[in-house]
């Protein structure tokens, strides 16, 4: 079994934590804005780091990863 992001949760969840801000959104994860925008418009570049930020991101956050996987 693979974890994989998925782009359009992330999409969803940066609108309704970050406004849309790219920027923002990817300072809050702690990853570059250009490797963000590239995964959540291409599907490119969502691997261990960006799923272990988001892990991180959601754990301060009380949000449960989980949600913005496919599983």
């Amino acid at each position: 079994m693979q974890i994989r992001l998925s782009p359009s949760k992330m999409k969803e969840l940066m609108k309704r934590q970050c406004q849309g801000n790219y920027n923002r959104f990817s300072r809050e994860l702690g990853v570059d804005p250009a490797h963000l925008h590239r995964f959540l418009n291409t599907g490119v570049g969502g691997g261990k780091k960006l799923i272990f930020s988001l892990m991180d991101y959601c754990e301060r956050n009380n949000l449960n990863y989980k949600n913005y996987l496919d599983l």
